[in-house]
């Protein structure tokens, strides 16, 4: 009987781990097609290939020679991942990365035959069912974050900065990277607009309910009119520059509020979830909503949805039956 054939990762050899800064990078080339969040994502994902292929000789991704991954290195991976501790989800976005990388290597014409190109680039994602993780958060939870901000008596240009900040990403589905991306430019109070750099670079409008707008008046009235970011720092002294925040900025002005204010923990991301939440069970279309949110599909979309168990109940019973009960039938059952 024949045996199994293990599936087992092949590294490169420490001959072929020589150098590379004579040639194109392509990792420095995909990398540069990302925006900034997408870009510190993926150098981690590629260093962390190169660490793998190179059984721990390297780590750098920029100068490690992709074009020399064949179809034996690249086949065993997704398995080798899974054996050393990694989640389903995180090995396909280190495919992701893997895939371009080689793609971009290919147009660099570091492949010399094509086929060795399309053979290591072949891999395959793994298949993955999860729950959606995360939570969305009440109204009043939302109202008693603002409170928190607006009750800060220590900076209070800090709280009308913090206020705005949550309206803001509440009202339009932000997430953090896009939060601090923002610049004064791309607000529109007199078309109550806003335009959104979202992922991959790509651009959306999103409209202002007439709520969020006092927010955002009141911070530009401390922040001023000039270019620039649009959220900024604010020192401890309650004086505003025009340095941009970080998006790691953002998650510790959302956990102190959050402190502050007394309610359940939530990330970031969960305010974006409740937006696109509210807006479901608001009735909003699907498409629209995905539109908002900038998401490739609808079907990301709806990987979102927090709406209880009661909402799905609810549109059950508008459905209706096509059996009618006779009197029998719709006699209650007798008790015992």
């Amino acid at each position: 009987m024949a045996k199994h054939r293990e599936n087992k990762l092949h590294i490169l050899n420490p001959d072929q781990l020589q150098s590379s800064e004579d040639l194109p990078s392509p990792a420095l080339a995909y990398l540069n097609t990302l925006s900034p969040s997408g870009k510190r994502t993926q150098a981690t994902a590629l260093n962390n290939l190169a660490y793998i292929f190179s059984d721990g000789k390297r780590s750098d991704a920029l100068t490690f020679p992709w074009h020399l991954l064949r179809y034996e290195n690249t086949s065993g991976l997704s398995a080798h991942m899974v054996e050393i501790g990694y989640a389903k989800a995180t090995i396909n976005k280190h495919l992701v990365a893997l895939r371009r990388v080689l793609e971009e290597a290919y147009r660099l014409g570091l492949y010399s035959d094509h086929n060795d190109y399309y053979r290591a680039a072949g891999v395959r994602s793994l298949r993955v069912e999860s729950l959606p993780r995360g939570r969305s958060l009440a109204m009043q939870e939302l109202e008693e974050l603002v409170n928190a901000c607006q009750s800060d008596q220590s900076n209070p240009h800090l709280g009308i900065r913090d206020t705005a900040i949550i309206s803001l990403m509440y009202a339009c589905g932000l997430r953090r990277q896009e939060t601090v991306d923002l610049n004064l430019a791309d607000l529109d109070l007199d078309s109550q607009k806003i335009r959104i750099l979202g992922k991959g670079s790509k651009q959306r409008f999103v409209y202002l309910s007439q709520d969020a707008i006092p927010a955002i008046e009141a911070w530009l009235q401390i922040r001023g009119r000039q270019l620039g970011p649009l959220f900024t720092r604010v020192s401890k002294g309650g004086k505003v520059s025009l340095k941009r925040l970080s998006p790691q900025a953002i998650y510790y002005i959302l956990k102190s509020r959050q402190k502050q204010a007394g309610v359940a923990s939530f990330s970031p991301h969960d305010l974006r979830r409740t937006t696109i939440t509210d807006m479901l069970e608001a009735d909003i279309d699907v498409l629209t909503v995905s539109a908002i949110a900038g998401h490739a599909s609808a079907d990301t979309t709806r990987r979102y949805d927090k709406r209880p168990e009661d909402t799905k109940r609810a549109a059950a019973e508008k459905l209706g039956s096509p059996f009618k009960p006779n009197e029998e039938q719709a006699k209650p059952p007798d008790l015992p």
